[in-house]
């Protein structure tokens, strides 16, 4: 019987996990409508406290858990079955975590369905193109996201061109972030081809990739005509003078263009010049930043 009373006392023990500041700033945001936590030392405990108040807390529209954290995909389900919990979240960031490919398969399901989130931004998580492929079957059939930001995952071509692959099917999403994405003149191609017929996108980000003039041409192309793109940020690539005549004649002919960054690419002083003067005798584009 001793034994047994024992082995019940250090069952009963057993501690509770607790991180006192962190439950001070869950309390501090309660009320809130939006609860962003900036803390760099975050783990899968400290991930499941967020989760135990979300799954009761309706006065959360927006919540973001942002930083050099230590959470990877059992963090992520503590998370992710909170929200299945809770409809009254729209907005979601998970900056500077550490998902990776199986933290995202995790959650991409319930995605899948979900009729409340509307943007999402999965920024540094380690995400590559395994991570990809389950992101692309999540905008097949989402109906409710319209912000995608993947901004510093490794996605290379590969996964850029799954993600592409999904916006033939989608018609919801209309700000597509994929900056620091290891994206080269092959994944802007074949972004650019299915943005020809994409009449749902309105903002697109690619700065700080590798993306050279055959990409550029294939997005002049893409985006001449295209009735609903505003905004194109595609500085700090590869692009030079050869693709001049390609982007004036995209700001002739569309004229819903509101801000195209073009900055820190190879242009010469001539070549910005030309597309100044061009920019200002069509005055299409209110934002046109070289």
């Amino acid at each position: 019987m001793a034994t047994n009373n024992d082995e019940e006392i250090e069952e009963d023990s057993t501690p509770i996990y607790e991180n006192e500041r962190l439950e001070i700033l869950i309390r501090q945001m309660r009320l809130c409508q939006n609860a962003t936590f900036y803390v760099n030392t975050l783990s899968n405990d400290d991930m499941q406290l967020i989760a135990d108040e979300l799954k009761t807390n309706r006065l959360w529209n927006s919540l973001g858990i942002i930083g050099q954290n230590l959470v990877d995909e059992d963090g992520a389900k503590y998370l992710f079955d909170a929200l299945a919990a809770n409809p009254a979240v729209d907005t979601l960031y998970l900056g500077g975590n550490s998902l990776g490919n199986r933290g995202v398969a995790l959650f991409m399901p319930l995605l899948s369905t979900n009729t409340t989130l509307t943007d999402l931004v999965l920024t540094d998580n380690q995400i590559t193109a395994v991570g990809a492929k389950t992101i692309k079957e999540m905008l097949r059939n989402n109906s409710t996201l319209t912000t995608l930001v993947l901004n510093g995952n490794p996605l290379s071509d590969n996964g850029v061109i799954l993600i592409a692959q999904a916006l033939e099917h989608n018609r919801t999403l209309t700000c597509l972030k994929l900056t620091r994405t290891l994206m080269t003149n092959v994944g802007a191609e074949k972004l650019a081809s299915v943005l020809r017929s994409n009449t749902t996108l309105n903002v697109l980000s690619l700065d700080s990739n590798k993306i050279g003039d055959s990409g550029m041409q294939a997005f002049s192309m893409a985006f001449k005509d295209n009735p609903t793109i505003q905004c194109l940020n595609i500085r700090q690539n590869q692009i030079s003078d050869v693709s001049v005549d390609g982007i004036i004649a995209m700001i002739q002919n569309n004229r819903t263009f509101e801000r195209l960054d073009l900055a820190r690419n190879q242009f010469s002083d001539q070549a910005k010049e030309k597309l100044r003067k061009e920019n200002a005798n069509n005055k299409t584009i209110k934002s046109l930043i070289l």
